[in-house]
């Protein structure tokens, strides 16, 4: 053998194994702390349902580490901007909400990323309900009587909502056209200041997740009427479904889910689904979600796909018929 086809040979050895390993395996070379975004504050709904999973996340895959990274701001639209130009090596994932993924590329003209072209769904985590809730200085306590409210005090025709543009607000459009009454939006920076004004009464009408009002219903300070969900949660069988109640196109439930950058390899995705199931599993898990108002409800990367494409047809009808325009 002369130097040259020992040289081809020796090569050649070289690039045989790396052939026969499963597709995905020879482009993960990264091996070390996760790191998770998540477009929240400390604290925020998201934040602490991402640090409950990861808690137990990292002991169900042999000791893996993942740091949290809270990257809040635009209603998790930096983060996943962040994500949008992380490698795609396993490296860097992030715990989204449908907000994020669905409705900031519907209502934002520059978002800066497309979840179905930037992004590659790893697994799902809940389900979680939008509610409509009145202050209690409004005595209201059905959807019926709030029409009647809404129609003798059109001066105080108001609902709080998150964000300006965020599906709280398309909902309130839906329900104001049902009743004939139109009402505006009043959005904040947040769910949290929201909540406080609808609780001391500044604000006669607030639409956020369940998560975030449930506790002051349950005390009585404020009245939750009606629900997003095909059915009633099971955490709360008192709260009607709009659906129930004959308002069209605003039941689909919000929800939460793993991405990663396109071009996760299966080889990371494979095992994060199959401990996330575990986890999932877990009674103390899913009792601790359920007081926050979520629904555990794991599901693989192609069905959290079919999330998005669903998200993106409902709410997409909902926000064209509004009349919003992209800003």
């Amino acid at each position: 053998m002369n130097r040259r086809q020992f040289s081809q040979a020796f090569a050649a050895s070289l690039i045989a194994p790396a052939l026969s390993l499963p597709l995905g395996a020879a482009a993960k070379a990264y091996s070390g702390p996760i790191r998770v975004l998540v477009g929240f504050p400390p604290g925020g709904a998201t934040d602490v349902v991402a640090r409950a999973i990861i808690d137990k996340l990292g002991k169900a895959m042999n000791g893996q580490v993942f740091v949290i990274d809270n990257k809040s701001g635009a209603g998790g639209q930096i983060a996943a901007q962040l994500l949008k130009a992380a490698p795609a090596d396993g490296s860097t994932i992030m715990l989204s909400i449908d907000h994020t993924q669905v409705i900031i590329p519907l209502t934002v003209a520059a978002a800066g990323y497309d979840a179905v072209k930037d992004f590659t769904p790893i697994a799902g985590v809940a389900g979680y309900y939008n509610v409509l809730a009145v202050s209690a200085a409004t005595g209201v306590q059905s959807m019926a009587e709030l029409g009647a409210w809404l129609k003798a005090h059109p001066s105080e025709a108001n609902y709080g909502v998150p964000a300006p543009g965020s599906v709280p607000q398309f909902i309130g459009h839906v329900i104001g056209k049902s009743f004939g009454v139109p009402i505006n939006s009043v959005p904040y920076k947040g769910g949290a200041p929201m909540v406080q004004d609808l609780l001391a009464g500044q604000i006669p009408i607030g639409i956020a997740s369940m998560t975030e009002l449930i506790e002051y219903h349950r005390a009585g300070k404020v009245r939750i009427l009606a629900s997003s969900g095909e059915e009633r949660s099971k955490t709360a069988p008192d709260i009607p479904t709009f659906r129930e109640l004959g308002l069209q196109g605003i039941d689909k439930n919000p929800w939460l889910a793993f991405f990663g950058p396109k071009g996760v390899p299966a080889d990371f995705i494979e095992p994060f689904e199959r401990a996330l199931k575990t986890v999932l599993a877990q009674p103390d898990l899913q009792e601790r979600l359920a007081k926050m108002g979520n629904e555990v409800t794991p599901a693989s990367g192609k069905e959290v796909e079919q999330w998005v494409i669903d998200a993106n047809a409902t709410w997409g009808k909902v926000i064209r018929d509004s009349g919003f325009k992209a800003q």
